[in-house]
């Protein structure tokens, strides 16, 4: 018994190394190649829509920085008109050169964006009849107020022309700490290149960390759904009908976040298992979240799904997950995800190791 309680833990070990290690490797290559379309691994719509989000997210950033800096700068006119000339970017072309832009975390999170505003433009409620608005009016005061600080969030996440936005309100605050590090350099190095200016490296420093200081986590699309999927999970209602209309109507955030607490990760683990390259992760974390069948199948039907009809192709695919979903078992596939409920940077030393190993085995 203990050798085969043993084995069967051995082969769950592994199939959740394989697991994190396909998940990481996609956005390894997704980092890779996001700036060179020639050889991109994305699809051409996720990389044009994550390429934009990137342009845009750095600009935000820059403006940020260089407004503040003009400030420190007021004495020397040109450096000063050369910050203020906001229409004119100057840290996203040094950052490209120098390649600063490939980070996994980063390309992760622009492809997840970019999904989500898929997934809301071909399944959004429209009017007041999506499941936020029914919660903003629910009975229980906690949860209404929840639920209209994710309908505010949300509607950060478009432009006027609804196209999707991703401001730097919405980065954790690790990955924006970082961001705005680069960036900053990035400043630093164009006016230290260009410009005659006492005390840069002191103005650039205090700047960045002064916006860095002001970064508030909690405000972020993602934090707010987890804030109101917890709630409701203490009151008993994240349930799978919940998640699959939340899906069903376009509001991935708050799936994977339901998804997260139901099975006891954050929600950028359950996106990096959810999106799994060899198609084994949906069905995974709905057995594991131990989302009846019913609810289940229309998950899986809304995943394969790329728009409101469904093609010979894509309801094959949802026929496959729910026959692997129907042959897991719930304790075995929780097993699985344990390592995903693991420090971010273990696991990401995990998948490294992993992934250099299989190199390294396939070489030989």
């Amino acid at each position: 018994m203990a050798e085969a309680r043993s084995s069967r833990d051995g082969k769950q070990g592994d199939a959740a190394r394989l697991l994190l290690a396909a998940a990481r490797d996609r956005f390894a290559a997704a980092a890779t190649d996001l700036l060179l379309p020639d050889q991109g691994r994305l699809t051409e719509w996720q990389r044009v829509t994550a390429g934009a989000l990137l342009t845009r997210l750095v600009g935000a950033i820059e403006d940020d920085l260089r407004a503040r800096l003009a400030a420190r700068f007021e004495d020397h006119a040109a450096l000063h008109a050369a910050l203020s000339s906001a229409h004119v970017p100057i840290a996203l072309p040094i950052l490209e050169r120098a390649q600063a832009l490939r980070d996994p975390e980063l390309t992760a999170l622009l492809v997840r964006r970019a999904e989500e505003h898929r997934f809301w433009t071909a399944h959004a409620a429209h009017g007041d009849g999506d499941f936020l608005h029914d919660l903003v009016r629910d009975a229980d005061d906690d949860i209404a107020a929840e639920a209209m600080e994710l309908v505010i969030g949300r509607a950060r996440r478009f432009d006027r022309f609804q196209e999707p936005l991703l401001g730097e309100v919405e980065l954790p605050a690790e990955l924006q700490h970082r961001l705005v590090w680069r960036i900053a350099a990035a400043l630093r190095h164009y006016i230290v290149q260009h410009h005659r200016a006492g005390g840069v490296d002191a103005a650039v420093e205090e700047t960045a960390s002064a916006l860095i200081a002001g970064y508030d986590e909690g405000e972020t699309l993602e934090a707010r759904a987890l804030r109101l999927a917890r709630r409701l999970d203490r009151a008993g209602r994240l349930d799978g009908a919940l998640l699959a209309r939340s899906l069903g109507e376009g509001m991935l955030p708050f799936f994977l976040a339901g998804l997260a607490v139901r099975c006891g990760l954050d929600a950028g683990a359950a996106w990096e298992v959810l999106s799994d390259p060899r198609g084994r992760g949906p069905a995974l974390l709905l057995r594991a979240g131990a989302i009846d069948r019913p609810d289940a199948a229309a998950i899986l039907l809304a995943l394969a799904s790329r728009g409101p009809l469904l093609s010979g192709a894509e309801e094959e695919r949802t026929a496959a997950q729910v026959e692997l979903y129907d042959t897991l078992d719930e304790a075995a596939a929780r097993d699985v995800l344990r390592l995903w409920q693991a420090n971010p940077a273990y696991r990401a030393s995990v998948a490294r190791i992993s992934t250099r190993s299989r190199a390294a085995a396939e070489a030989a």
